[in-house]
């Protein structure tokens, strides 16, 4: 699983873009204002997607609490006044 996990950011930034490329060709170059709102919301959106995809990725690398827990116990230390 963790194999892939790197390119998935990438890969889905790459496939949005694709889409909203797909979308921009078929809107009329008439039509100047909607080709650019629609050049603007896939750039915007594809940096999302980019950054929500690579903190879900770090989060799913992260250890896990009971890996990182010994023996369930917290020692707490106090200074001496």
């Amino acid at each position: 699983m963790e194999t892939y996990l790197p390119v998935v950011a990438p890969v889905l930034t790459i496939l949005w873009a694709l889409i909203c490329l797909r979308i921009y060709t078929m809107i009329s170059s008439e039509n100047i204002v909607q080709r650019r709102l629609i050049a603007i919301g896939g750039a915007l959106g594809s940096a999302l997607i980019y950054l929500l995809a690579s903190n879900l990725v770090a989060i799913l690398q992260a250890p896990s609490a009971s890996e990182t827990q010994e023996e369930g116990r917290v020692r707490v230390q106090s200074k001496p006044l």
